[in-house]
């Protein structure tokens, strides 16, 4: 068996390697040139690597092969990937969720939350608070580590109460919990996705988003994703939670609810840290410390809070110790990622490929006529589509090239279709290749079925749909 896997993980990786390499001698496409042709074959051999293989492998051949047959230098494509803000701004985030998830803040912040006298005895209200608590540690902190404190917290509650693995209500809820995991990563610009597409829009258009209109936008669409979900629970699959109305305080009573000095000073600094990446979004550019801010950018920020949060000690330890929260909880996929993401995309919009006016000449009669309206849904529906089949990551990093274009044309603010690819980017749950957190769930077999996945992930990704283009595209295009 072991070496039938190999050969089939072999036999993956030449194919992904041949196309990346080989694609691009096919006689090219017009108006696709030569160049253009070595770059799709560069990106297809990317994706399917990605999907079977991993993201960190094909990632460094994929920068290789910019070099070897994109007609790229290697200062030039380094320079776009691990020289980026981007992948800089990731790294630093990623060093601060690490910490906040090590500390223990983050499964404070759970029980305290799901603790409160006005959930318990009403199960409903308790489910919307749990889903709810989930996704803002999320927002906050790293999205796996988030959705295993989660699941540990909701298994010890079934076992307290007598729920069992694969009954309907557990496993409704385990995979709600990577639900709202997966919203909360869509809340701040500065998360992966959101630093890696806007990263892309700066490149194409020179415009940087909002912070604060960002967070605005994202907030209120999650809660109703998660709130629409809850009625689905209650009303649609008419599941059995009378078992929690027997939660009471007692039931919490050897839960200890104090923070010690240091998760005091990790909680304080990540709030601090929040503030001041929204601060340029709020105060006048003139202003001293909204210009200062601006001068060293959302990346600066995080350098300095990381900075100051290695040198502070508290009972003699730092707050962050940087080489470990780098070998225990550095995202090291993410950031390989991007690294090549970021000159791939600017490969793929060059207008020496040929690319982007091949796109534009395929699909110009669809979108000929069409409302602003009609066009946003279209951009909606295939980033949701595309993203429960392709690591979410990129898919946006894909998208957004192909519909900017038409965005312009039909006088779209490209930072509204930005908002809606990156929003829609995050209902990645039905097939493991779908996220990091898609794959998660899908090796969850002690507790829900892969039947229930589906039936429950196809409604989640079905009502998140409806809500992007009933409420998200007209929320968009009056707020950018």
């Amino acid at each position: 068996m072991t070496a039938t896997k190999d050969l089939s993980y072999y036999g993956k990786a030449f194919l992904c390697l041949f196309v990346m390499f080989g694609f691009g001698y096919l006689p090219p496409i017009d108006p696709i040139t030569a160049q253009g042709m070595h770059i799709l074959g560069i990106f297809f051999g990317l994706l399917f690597g990605w999907m079977t293989i991993g993201l960190i492998w094909p990632s460094i051949m994929g920068c290789i092969a910019l070099v070897l047959v994109g007609n790229m230098k290697m200062a030039a494509v380094l320079s776009s990937g691990w020289g980026s803000t981007t992948l800089l701004l990731i790294f630093f985030m990623v060093i601060v969720a690490g910490i906040v998830e090590q500390s223990g803040v983050s499964r404070f912040i759970a029980m305290y939350f799901i603790t409160r006298k006005f959930v318990l005895g009403k199960p409903w209200v308790f489910t919307f608070v749990f889903l709810m608590t989930i996704f803002f540690l999320a927002a906050i902190t790293s999205t796996i580590p988030t959705i295993i404190i989660g699941w540990s917290i909701w298994y010890s509650i079934c076992n307290q109460i007598g729920y069992k693995p694969y009954e309907p209500f557990p496993a409704f809820m385990v995979v709600g919990i990577v639900m709202a995991a997966t919203f909360g990563l869509s809340v701040f610009p500065f998360r992966p996705v959101g630093i890696l597409v806007f990263g892309i829009l700066e490149d194409l258009a020179g415009l940087t988003v909002n912070y604060l209109a960002y967070t605005c936008f994202t907030i209120p669409l999650s809660m109703l994703c998660i709130l629409v979900f809850t009625f689905l629970g209650k009303l649609v699959f008419r599941i059995d939670v009378s078992l929690l109305r027997q939660l009471t305080e007692e039931s919490f009573a050897d839960i200890d609810l104090t923070l010690n000095k240091r998760q005091k000073a990790v909680l304080f600094f990540v709030a601090l840290l929040i503030i001041l990446l929204l601060i340029p979004s709020v105060l006048p550019a003139t202003f001293f410390l909204a210009a200062l801010l601006n001068k060293i950018q959302a990346v600066g920020t995080a350098m300095v809070l990381v900075a100051v949060m290695c040198c502070l000690k508290v009972d003699g330890e730092p707050i962050i110790n940087f080489k470990q929260v780098c070998s225990k909880g550095m995202q090291w996929d993410v950031i390989f990622l991007t690294s090549v993401v970021m000159p791939i995309s600017s490969a793929l919009t060059a207008e020496e490929a040929g690319i982007t006016a091949f796109l534009l000449k395929v699909l110009s009669p669809f979108f000929e006529g069409q409302t602003a309206l009609t066009f946003l849904a279209i951009a909606v529906a295939a980033a949701v589509v595309i993203t429960n089949f392709a690591v979410n990551n990129v898919v946006g990093a894909i998208l957004l090239p192909v519909f900017y274009p038409f965005a312009l044309a039909l006088d779209i603010s490209p930072l509204a279709l930005t908002s809606l690819l990156v929003f829609s980017c995050h209902f990645a749950l039905l097939t493991p290749a779908a996220s990091p957190m898609a794959a998660l769930l899908h090796g969850n077999t002690e507790w829900c079925r892969t039947s229930d996945i589906y039936k429950y992930g196809f409604l989640i990704v079905v009502s998140s749909f409806l809500v992007a283009c009933i409420a998200g595209i007209p929320y968009a295009l009056l707020l950018f």
